[in-house]
């Protein structure tokens, strides 16, 4: 193990940066563009998620109690009707 170390810093001492052996490449761009997708269909979800919860707020109160009250009534109907 040690001699494994012991390569990697005469190798750090050789090696020089330049611009051309440091570039993110294809792999880099890969990534950033995944990231970019997700980013967009995660944004199109809320604000499809949004527009639903903006819908239920403007619609006034009592017109919300109101279809709540129907639709039990609707659905099961009343239970002197079953016997």
């Amino acid at each position: 193990m040690n001699s494994v170390l012991a390569s990697a810093t005469v190798v750090a001492e050789t090696f020089t940066l330049d611009r051309d052996t440091v570039t993110p490449g294809v792999l880099g761009f890969l990534v950033i563009f995944a990231i970019g997708v997700c980013l967009y269909l995660l944004m199109r979800s809320m604000t499809s998620k949004l527009d639903v919860v903006r819908k239920d707020v403007n619609e006034p109160a009592h017109a919300r109690i109101r279809d709540d009250e129907k639709e039990p009534a609707a659905e099961g109907g009343s239970s002197d009707e079953q016997k």
